[in-house]
């Protein structure tokens, strides 16, 4: 195993069974006992990281996020930027020693910070904006550093997918431009990541990005052709393009997967509107029925469908229709599948769990690694009093 060797100048000041299966409701379980803005000596601070980063080893994977989210939100105080700054200082003084006899303990710290911010984030966020931040910003620097140090693929794998998973987290709170940036980083280190190159796409798409959302598209179906969503994004966005003829044979391919998703539905609205929009209104019927007939609760196409008789003469039909899903909405049978657009336009957790899944595999088979680092006789931390 290769060693630490530049943690110091390396942190900046800057940004299945897993770690994340327990419930947020046990975020704020701990034992530290601290309070916000309590004036800590730098010492205690080294004593209790280090005795969160026990915990985190011996597999309290828990109490150790809650511990870590207690310190940082005691020490990093909202309004007071310099506390950070020693905070910061406080725990690279302990990742610098545990990390000095094996590089690789930099990845589960990397992901109990990454764990820390998750629950902040879906938890109570009031006074831990610099906390918050702190956190992950630790995650992102030690990954990037194990990568830096390590140079081999497997770190740039580890690497990227924790970055993605953060940007993933960014993006649930709307922070779309550090997410972009997170997401710009994991495809920077491993090409074939088809969610960060997806989320990228997606940011693209709805800043009105077009084309570099189609090439972000296209790279993703190099990686995998036959994905149902950057399929159906690379088609609307054609069709944005003005490039009709390949939208159009993306949307009947999606229409007629055999193994349909939240997508299919979704397709054959958008096929309906490429036809009406060309004035192939007969084309758009043909379509909006055969799509009645594999979901016939789906709201959506049965307004658009509705609309497309109305326009063809056949309002008679087309009123029918509207009272027929009215009835169903009111007894409660309608919707089965009115969520697509929903599910396109929202942000899927979803799409981020292999990512998570792949940095909680790596993290656990560290654990004993991390362990033995912490049992070393702790180092005397230089300095002066945290937060003071």
């Amino acid at each position: 195993m290769r060693a630490l060797t530049k943690i110091g100048s390396s942190l900046g000041l800057v940004a299945a069974c897993c770690f994340w299966a327990g419930p947020l409701a046990s975020q704020s379980t701990s034992s530290l006992g601290l309070q916000s803005g309590e004036k800590l000596p730098a010492a205690r601070v080294v004593e209790l990281y280090r005795k969160i980063l026990t915990d985190w080893s011996a597999g309290e994977t828990e109490r150790a996020p809650g511990e870590l989210i207690e310190l940082e939100s005691a020490v990093a105080v909202d309004g007071e930027p310099g506390t950070r700054k020693a905070l910061l200082k406080a725990e690279q003084s302990v990742i610098h020693q545990v990390g000095a006899s094996d590089l690789e303990v930099l990845v589960p710290i990397a992901v109990l910070h990454h764990e820390a911010y998750r629950r902040m984030l879906a938890g109570d966020r009031r006074g831990r904006a610099l906390a918050m931040f702190h956190s992950r910003q630790m995650a992102r620097d030690l990954v990037l550093l194990y990568h830096e140090q390590s140079g081999s693929e497997g770190a740039g794998l580890v690497a990227s997918r924790l970055l993605t998973s953060l940007g993933g987290l960014l993006l649930q709170g709307a922070l779309q431009l550090p997410a972009a940036e997170m997401f710009q980083q994991a495809v920077e280190l491993d090409g074939h990541n088809t969610a960060a190159l997806l989320a990228l796409a997606t940011i693209y798409e709805k800043n009105a990005q077009t084309e570099s959302a189609v090439k972000l598209l296209r790279r993703t179906l190099e990686v995998d052709a036959g994905h149902a969503e950057a399929r159906l994004r690379l088609a609307l966005n054609l069709k944005r393009l003005n490039q009709t003829d390949e939208a159009r044979k993306l949307l009947e391919a999606l229409a007629a997967a055999t193994d349909p998703s939240w997508v299919t539905p979704l397709a054959y609205q958008e096929l309906a509107r490429l036809h009406s929009e060309a004035g192939r209104s007969a084309d758009a019927e043909k379509v909006l029925r055969k799509a009645r007939e594999r979901y016939p609760g789906d709201v959506r196409l049965a307004v658009q469908l509705a609309a497309v008789l109305d326009r063809r003469g056949a309002p008679g039909e087309a009123t029918a229709l509207v009272e027929k899903v009215l009835a169903a909405a009111s007894a409660g049978s309608a919707g089965e599948a009115a969520s697509s657009r929903f599910l396109y336009n929202a942000v899927r957790p979803e799409a981020f769990a292999e990512a998570r899944s792949f940095l909680a595999e790596n993290a656990r088979s560290r654990l004993p690694v991390l362990a033995q680092a912490l049992s070393a006789p702790a180092e005397a931390p230089a300095g002066t009093g945290v937060g003071q």
